[in-house]
């Protein structure tokens, strides 16, 4: 849990919980803290990026592809070969 310090910097802080800090943000500032999580390298740049704007196909093509990424090294080699064949008509 973060730690805020108080105005002055002086002997006393307060402990605040993620969720209640959370509860407390509104849309823009959460928004912010996306953006700065992004910064600082903590979060992937397509965070952000919802599946709701596609067609109900395309979703399920997209929740797929994510599904594989990071997992290459346990595919079949036939497998593998298929994905980099698809890929290479792109």
């Amino acid at each position: 849990m973060p730690i805020f310090l108080n105005y002055r910097e002086i002997e006393s802080s307060i402990d605040i919980a993620i969720d209640e800090f959370l509860d407390a943000c509104n849309s823009d500032e959460k928004e912010e803290l996306i953006s700065a999580l992004i910064e600082d390298g903590y979060l992937k740049k397509d965070c952000r990026e919802g599946f709701e704007s596609y067609s109900p196909s395309e979703a399920f093509y997209q929740e797929a592809i994510k599904k594989l990424n990071g997992k290459w090294n346990m595919l079949t080699k036939d497998e593998e070969e298929t994905i980099l064949n698809i890929a290479k008509r792109f």
